[in-house]
């Protein structure tokens, strides 16, 4: 076999050994990356069989965050896609009944013609949003600044979301590789849970503050 007919396998070896390095690489890149990431929050971090999960508490809630693979229901061929979830405990800031989604193009098209969801009383969350099992305590709740800020910012970072059981659930394609990326992806999540606590603790600590009346 001479040196000429070998070449076409030569560089096909290459090529594999090539794409295979690129692959550990990344896989490496993004395994560390995890960890050191779970590692700042003292959270535990696991990969197995191709999935990343990151967990532990969040000012003594539940988070969770780890990599999913979701079946595509657009037109076309179906596929599957790569995407990172991130799951995290509301507990006590607000009702378990409430329920609040990005508001879909089906959920406009419904307002058209009359089928309007709830509305918190903000212009810019209620334009965002589609909201059910609003009291007016929730409503005072979504509209505070700092959790009316995180609302927006978990509109513009995931397209996909969900909070329903006093838990978000949020979901976006992709794999963050490098701390900053999963920092930046976990932080509307973190900022928001903080917020509603806060605000709900204010409004119970002026609940507690208020004078009883007793009857005489």
């Amino acid at each position: 076999m001479s040196l000429e007919s070998l070449l076409p396998m030569v560089l096909a070896a290459i090529a594999l050994v090539l794409v295979v390095t690129a692959y550990w690489m990344r896989h490496q890149r993004r395994h560390r990356a995890w960890r050191q990431f779970a590692a700042l929050h003292d959270w535990s971090c696991i990969y197995s069989l191709g999935t990343w999960e990151v967990a532990g508490l969040h000012r003594g809630r539940q988070f969770r965050m780890r990599t999913e693979r979701h079946q595509s229901n657009g037109p076309g061929q179906p596929h599957t896609y790569l995407c990172t979830v991130v799951r995290l405990e509301f507990g006590q800031a607000l009702p378990p009944d409430v329920r609040i989604r990005p508001e879909g193009i089906a959920d406009k098209l419904l307002k058209v013609i009359g089928q309007r969801d709830e509305d918190v009383g903000d212009a810019k969350l209620d334009a965002l949003l589609t909201l059910e099992y609003l009291s007016d305590e929730t409503r005072d709740i979504l509209r505070a600044p700092g959790v009316r800020q995180q609302l927006m910012t978990l509109c513009r970072r995931f397209t996909d979301f969900t909070i329903e059981g006093a838990r978000l659930t949020a979901m976006k394609r992709g794999m963050p590789d490098s701390v900053e990326a999963l920092e930046s992806l976990v932080a509307p999540a973190l900022l928001l849970s903080d917020a509603l606590h806060e605000v709900a603790g204010e409004a119970h600590g002026r609940g507690a503050g208020q004078p009883s009346s007793v009857a005489t």
